[in-house]
């Protein structure tokens, strides 16, 4: 026993004496200004010329190799100061203007340094390079970078455009601990690109960053800004345009605080946001992007509020996977798919959406869980509203002047229309065969110069309601029940298609041609209905009638016939008129009258 303890106090003799060994070679290491920044170059990708703004010092490293360093007071250093301590060879300042500086190095920000561009430098230059080494950037961790009242923008070597042959863009990021902030500033060409890491893709709050951007604008970057892991970044009255990807990407963030974005002219989306729970965006606007205006995906409780996008080409706003997510008061023109909801787990409320022109006005796809449409409009679209996925509910919304107004297709099941009101449309609502239990309640169709209602789907349901001003009024390729439902203005108002079993209660019909028109082994099982029309009942099927039913001619138009007989009793005592005075001879004027007309 007493050897075993003789042996571990030994061991730990030992490993207390390589601990401080270790400790002193490091701090002698640490101490070392040159092994200091060899180890800082090494970290950072070894560019060719590096500037490290440390706490107290200022180091400039050639191709790994300390030239200088050199002492400055406390506190963020502001770049004017830089351009004092570098030279031109680092920072070069224009003999034109003394307000317009050139950085030709990377700036690294060690922990606990801070860097100030604005108060006197108005515009900053960053030189592009053709390769990695060469290129520049501003990269920190636990450090802080303010710029304000600036310009920031690219540059070649000799100041004038970079041009394609250098293709290596200046980027910001900041990570673990550290704050940036962008205020009243622009930001211009920035990003590296082809297949550089994303956050080094134009301005980057990085993971565990924090910050603002406020009244600042982010043009011809590679990406306008990106928030990614950051926590409690303030987003106000940012303008992100003509990105070479994507406008503005949120991406598992916390605690973003946003208001008023814009997006414009981005190479793909315009906002993209994501695997954040709870977030809440307002006043988002976007234009003119190559993909989606607004793109969310994998997210909980998203609420966008009053998202306005127009002529973003391949859609306004399309949540994938996007569980317990709303959208409320957007407004999208001019695009390929307005509002898109799709993915596994999706389920989604669309709330009071103004939406116009463009092929689909809301798609609800076939993977989705569930989905509301509550409000709005949607209009000038080839199809309305495609259904194409389990429960949802349309309600009080109104489809107006599209080719088909609402659409239920692919295995859509458990899908209710209530109190919606299908305008102007070649075809109205349609239900394909795949889907199931499908139902209208007091849906209002008009004006389809097509069919008002065309279902295939077996055991369509129909409660009160209306169709009216439509070639085929109700066309049935299915069995159904309607009850309540009220046609006018219909060339014909019922059609069965061969073997088709229907009901109806509380029917009226009223047709200008056909009521009823039933193929070859179809049945019309009716109740207390009333069918007119000059051919009520038509067709090789059975119309079988329950209770109360009225088969009648359509009421005679006497206000049109009092019409036209007042306008025929006119023509006809104007023709006797002039043939009682045909004979008569034309008046003659005295001639001492004279006509001075």
């Amino acid at each position: 026993m007493k050897r075993t303890f003789r042996m571990m106090a030994a061991g730990a003799t030992v490993l207390t004496a390589l601990a401080m060994t270790c400790a002193t070679e490091s701090t002698a290491h640490a101490a070392d200004p040159a092994q200091s920044a060899l180890a800082a170059w090494q970290r950072v990708g070894r560019p060719d010329r590096l500037i490290v703004i440390r706490p107290g010092a200022v180091d400039l490293v050639h191709q790994g190799v300390l030239v200088s360093r050199r002492g400055r007071e406390a506190g963020a250093v502001p770049l004017s100061r830089l351009v004092a301590d570098t030279g031109p060879n680092w920072i070069a300042q224009s003999a034109d203007d003394p307000s317009v500086v050139q950085v030709k190095a990377a700036i690294l920000l060690s922990p606990g340094a801070g860097l100030r561009i604005g108060e006197v430098t108005k515009k900053v230059l960053f030189t592009a390079g053709d390769s990695a080494t060469s290129g520049t950037w501003i990269r920190g961790s636990r450090a802080s970078l303010d710029i304000r009242d600036t310009t920031l923008a690219v540059a070649g070597p000799d100041g004038g455009s970079p041009g394609d042959s250098s293709p290596v863009r200046p980027y910001i990021y900041m990570g673990e601990g550290g704050r940036l902030d962008v205020t009243d500033s622009t930001v211009t060409g920035f990003g590296l690109r082809g297949k550089a890491p994303a956050k080094f893709s134009g301005v980057t709050w990085g993971t565990g960053s924090s910050g603002s951007a406020v009244g600042a604008t982010f043009e011809d970057n590679r990406t306008g800004l990106r928030v990614a892991g950051a926590t409690g970044v303030r987003l106000d009255d940012v303008t992100a345009e003509n990105s070479v990807e994507d406008g503005i990407v949120l991406n598992h963030d916390t605690g973003t605080s946003v208001a008023r974005l814009t997006a414009a002219g981005s190479g793909r989306d315009g906002v993209v946001v994501g695997g954040t729970a709870g977030r809440s965006l307002s006043g988002v606007t976007t234009r003119d992007s190559r993909g989606t205006g607004v793109k969310a995906t994998s997210q909980d409780g998203l609420r966008l509020l009053g998202v306005d996008s127009r002529s973003d080409r391949r859609g306004g706003i399309r949540l994938l996977s996007c569980r317990n997510c709303t959208v409320t008061n957007a407004a999208v023109r001019h695009t390929d798919v307005a509002l898109a909801i799709s993915g596994p787990g999706s389920a989604a409320t669309v709330d009071n959406a103004r939406l116009s022109d463009g092929r689909t006005g809301i798609s609800l796809g076939k993977d989705i869980r569930s989905a509301t449409v509550a409000g709005g409009t949607v209009s000038g679209f080839e199809r309305g509203i495609a259904v194409s996925g389990p429960r949802t509910t349309v309600t009080r919304t109104r489809v107006a002047d599209s080719r088909t107004g609402i659409t239920v297709r692919d295995k859509a099941h458990d899908v209710a229309l209530t109190d919606v009101t299908v305008a102007g449309c070649r075809t109205g609502v349609t239900a394909a065969s795949t889907a199931a239990h499908v139902s209208l309640t007091r849906a209002r169709i008009t004006d389809a110069s097509a069919k008002g209602l065309a279902s295939a789907s077996p055991q369509l349901l129909v409660k009160g309601g209306s169709v009216s001003g439509a070639n085929t009024a109700v066309d049935l390729r299915a069995p159904a029940r309607l009850d309540g439902l009220a046609v006018t203005d219909a060339y014909r108002g019922l059609h069965l298609a061969a073997n088709v079993h229907a009901a109806g209660t509380g029917l009226d019909v009223l047709a200008e041609h056909k009521g009823v028109e039933a193929d070859r082994g179809a049945v019309l099982d009716v109740t207390d209905s009333r069918v007119r029309a000059p051919l009520a009942l038509a067709g090789d099927g059975r119309i079988m009638r329950h209770g109360r039913v009225q088969v009648t001619l359509p009421p005679f138009p006497w206000l049109g016939f009092a019409a036209i007989a007042a306008l025929l009793a006119s023509v006809a005592l104007q023709t006797v008129h002039q043939v009682r005075h045909r004979g008569t001879r034309a008046p003659k004027v005295a001639g001492h009258v004279r006509n001075t007309a």
